[in-house]
């Protein structure tokens, strides 16, 4: 395939099948009941149910997949390069989904045909910017006027607890957490209202029975976080990737469990102090009464003979899992440490890493003990910035935000850019969080008719663009 209709093609809208029924919680929670003969954490997963997914599926493209997995993984770039990196996620994976006949969202041949290592990375990657773009549309559909952010849920959890939430590289540890919380807000001409959704994130290349063995350990996942006592809702999203068509099963509906309320004074205010570290520790989960336990209750599924091993890199580690518990009285505690979370995240997508350092905490920074807890918001040297830009985008709009070329030769150039719709990013840089919140829906509302010249346009609803074209010489 050309360059030029591989660019096109991110565009192309696909439908992206959606799956979640009865029985796939019993598969679901077969395995479960399967493995916690040997692995105690299974016994202790959220209660499952299916999710209202409507009929048909639902449309998205390649280019909105990408745009989403670039924002969510923008905190996990600290290195000398990290400009460079968080252009990767486009760079990398826009060959690698396409419309096939029937219009569905696939694989790619060449995505298809990678070996197996590079699979496992390819299915985590692509499975995330899946997840989000599935569960963000439910949402909308549940909460009307309500925006979604993502924020990582490694970076949440490090302002708050000195024990399980340090080096990323614990491996064993993170297999127990969730990928991401959602924070929702919505706002009114009196409150401002803020809801948190826990996402887990999966991806496989594997047979659909696979997927069984992953829901299972995201049920476990989602219940990592509690905050007042309770956990709170949560989705979890595993994508079956294939050529013939990519299929995203689904459990768990969120519940309606708010996280704050109050009118733009009290948010503005609360936002306009900086939140401390806290030194909770998390508490490991006592055993379940084996009456409580959710148990299948119908038949195997004729596709699930056989139940499917998940790979021993995947699996859960022994013992119980451990609960991270937000105190009652720390609500607003973590609604900053969120909401900062999110400024941070949308700065670091525009190549603002200076900005972006200022919403972090001590601990999140990496200043308290960088041996213990990595840094995640390092300034970039000089020499491994991207260019800063202002983009001219359709309608008279505009956004900063910083831009990569990589040679295609013949003196062509693959350009991509990522940013920020000009207004929101200067509400960001100046600390005006509160305003950033309130606008960023009206920006996606205000897009304008595409121009025909073979560029690619995604605009998120926080306000973040992603810009894929091909450049000849002399642009």
């Amino acid at each position: 395939m050309e360059i030029d209709s591989l660019v096109r093609s991110l565009s192309y809208p696909s439908l992206l099948a959606l799956n979640s029924s009865p029985q796939l919680v019993d598969d679901v929670l077969r395995y479960a009941e399967t493995h916690a003969k040997q692995r105690e954490a299974y016994w202790h997963h959220k209660t499952l149910t299916p999710v209202d997914v409507g009929k048909g599926g639902m449309r998205t493209t390649p280019a909105e997949v990408l745009h989403e997995l670039g924002v969510a993984t923008t905190l996990l770039t600290a290195s000398p390069l990290s400009q460079v990196a968080r252009h990767w996620a486009a760079v990398r994976y826009c060959a690698t989904l396409t419309r096939v006949s029937g219009g569905r969202l696939a694989l790619t041949p060449d995505a298809n045909e990678v070996v197996y290592h590079h699979k496992v990375t390819q299915s985590e990657q692509l499975g995330i910017g899946l997840a989000l773009v599935v569960a963000k549309n439910l949402l909308r559909r549940q909460y009307r006027g309500w925006t979604f952010h993502a924020v990582d849920a490694e970076v949440a959890l490090k302002a708050g607890f000195v024990d399980g939430v340090g080096a990323v590289e614990s491996v064993s540890r993170t297999k127990k957490r969730p990928d991401y919380i959602l924070l929702g807000h919505h706002a009114t001409k009196t409150r401002r209202r803020m809801k948190i959704v826990i996402l887990e994130c999966k991806g496989t290349h594997q047979p659909p029975s696979f997927i069984h063995g992953q829901l299972a350990r995201a049920a476990v996942q989602v219940e990592a976080l509690s905050v007042g006592g309770s956990h709170p809702p949560s989705l979890m999203v595993a994508s079956h990737l294939t050529q013939s068509g990519i299929t995203a099963y689904v459990l768990d509906p969120p519940g309606d469990n708010e996280l704050w309320s109050g009118d733009d004074e009290e948010l503005d205010g609360l936002l306009s102090t900086a939140p401390e570290d806290q030194f909770w520790r998390p508490r490991t989960v006592s055993p379940q009464e084996p009456e409580a336990r959710q148990a299948p209750t119908g038949d195997v599924s004729p596709a699930d003979e056989t139940v499917t091993e998940l790979d021993p890199a995947e699996e859960l580690p022994p013992g119980a899992p451990q609960v991270f518990d937000i105190p009652e009285q720390q609500r607003g505690w973590f609604t900053q440490i969120l909401t900062r979370a999110v400024a941070a995240t949308a700065l670091l997508f525009a190549g603002n890493s200076a900005a972006a350092g200022g919403y972090a905490t001590p601990r999140q920074r990496g200043t308290e003990d960088p041996a213990f807890q990595p840094g995640l918001f390092s300034l970039d040297p000089a020499w491994a910035t991207s260019s800063a830009a202002t983009f001219e985008l359709p309608n008279g709009l505009s956004a900063e935000g910083t831009r990569h070329r990589a040679p295609l030769g013949r003196g062509r150039a693959l350009e991509v850019f990522r940013g920020v719709e000009s207004r929101l990013y200067r509400e960001l840089a100046e600390g005006r969080v509160g305003a950033y919140l309130r606008d960023a829906p009206t920006f996606f509302g205000r897009r304008a008719a595409l121009p025909a010249d073979g560029s690619v346009y995604s605009f998120g609803r926080d306000g973040t663009v992603l810009v894929v074209r091909v450049l000849d010489s002399g642009r």
